[in-house]
């Protein structure tokens, strides 16, 4: 849970981290948005993460939705759309999870989600 100072606690619904780890040159890379957070990496792979991040939520905006209202299946398709077979393969991941334990999507916490996916 996180606390915003303007209007008391909130809980966060779902964030997409990134992780570069290929990072050599001493630089610190750090990057945050509403939705997102993107760590590290040489300043290529950060960069590469980076128009992934731009894509997915430009995509988001213009379907007006919140990563967390988004279902697996929309998620595979918003990453079919921008290009990224690794976030695609995570949403097929999630879905087939789902499937197979019983659990709805809407319904389950985030350690259920994580569950899945390891």
């Amino acid at each position: 849970m996180t606390t915003q100072t303007d209007c008391g606690p909130r809980r966060i619904r779902a964030a997409m981290i990134g992780f570069g780890i290929d990072g050599g040159d001493g630089r610190r890379r750090l990057t945050t948005s509403e939705q997102c957070v993107l760590l590290g990496g040489s300043e290529e792979t950060h960069s590469e993460l980076l128009e992934t991040l731009l894509r997915l939520e430009s995509e988001l905006e213009r379907r007006n939705q919140l990563l967390g209202d988004v279902t697996p299946t929309e998620l595979a398709d918003i990453a079919w759309r921008i290009d990224s077979p690794e976030l695609h393969a995570i949403a097929r991941r999630l879905h087939a999870g789902l499937a197979e334990s019983g659990l709805d999507f809407r319904d389950a916490t985030a350690e259920e989600l994580d569950g899945l996916l390891a």
